[in-house]
C-alpha cells in the first residue's frame, strides 16, 4: 500500500510541476504577445491623414483587350474592346474605400466597397491599395499614387491601362 500511495505522490507532484511550468511560459509568452500585435495591428490599420479622405475621380480611355503575352484579344476576327470608364473612388475613415464606375457608352453603373492600405509613402507620394468586391465574384485590386502636393495622380489596375486621377 505504501509503494501504490508513493507512486501516486510522485505522479501527482511531477503532474503539478509540469503544468505549473507549462503555464507560467504561456503567461509569460502571452504578455509579450499582446504588445506585439498591437504593433502588428497598428501598422495594418494605419489610416490616410484627413487630407487625403474624400472623392478622388478619373476616367480611363477606352482601350483593347489583352491577352496573357500582351496581344490583343480578337474573337471571330474582332479587336474586344473595353468602352471608356468614370471611375469615383471615395476615401474614408477606417480603412474603407468604394468606387462608382460608370460605363461612359451605356451610362450602366457597378458599386464596389472594400479597404485600402498604405503600400509606401515617400516624400512626394503616398501609394495606396484597394482590395474591392461588387459582391457578386468580381475581386479588382486598383493602386492609386497620389502626389502630396496637389492631390492628383495615377490610378493602376490589373491588365490594365493606367489613368489619371485628382481629388475633388
Amino acid at each position: 500500500m505504501k509503494i501504490i500511495f508513493k507512486s501516486i505522490l510522485i505522479i501527482s507532484t511531477l503532474t503539478i510541476t509540469l503544468f505549473g511550468c507549462g503555464n507560467s511560459n504561456q503567461e509569460s509568452t502571452n504578455n509579450s504577445s499582446p504588445n506585439e500585435s498591437e504593433k502588428i495591428s497598428a501598422d495594418k490599420t494605419e489610416g490616410l491623414s484627413a487630407e487625403f479622405l474624400g472623392n478622388y475621380h478619373g476616367i480611363q480611355p477606352s482601350y483593347f483587350m489583352k491577352n496573357q503575352y500582351g496581344d490583343d484579344m480578337v474573337i471571330n476576327g474582332n479587336k474586344v474592346s473595353v468602352p471608356s470608364i468614370d471611375y469615383k473612388f471615395l476615401l474614408k475613415d477606417g480603412n474603407v474605400v468604394s468606387l462608382q464606375q460608370i460605363n461612359l457608352e451605356d451610362n450602366s453603373r457597378v458599386y464596389y466597397d472594400g479597404t485600402y492600405k498604405i503600400i509606401s509613402q515617400e516624400n512626394n507620394t503616398t501609394k495606396i491599395e484597394c482590395s474591392l468586391s461588387d459582391g457578386q465574384g468580381s475581386n479588382p485590386t486598383y493602386v492609386l499614387t497620389i502626389n502630396k502636393s496637389d492631390k492628383k495622380g495615377i490610378c493602376t489596375g490589373n491588365n490594365e491601362p493606367e489613368f489619371s486621377i485628382e481629388k475633388k
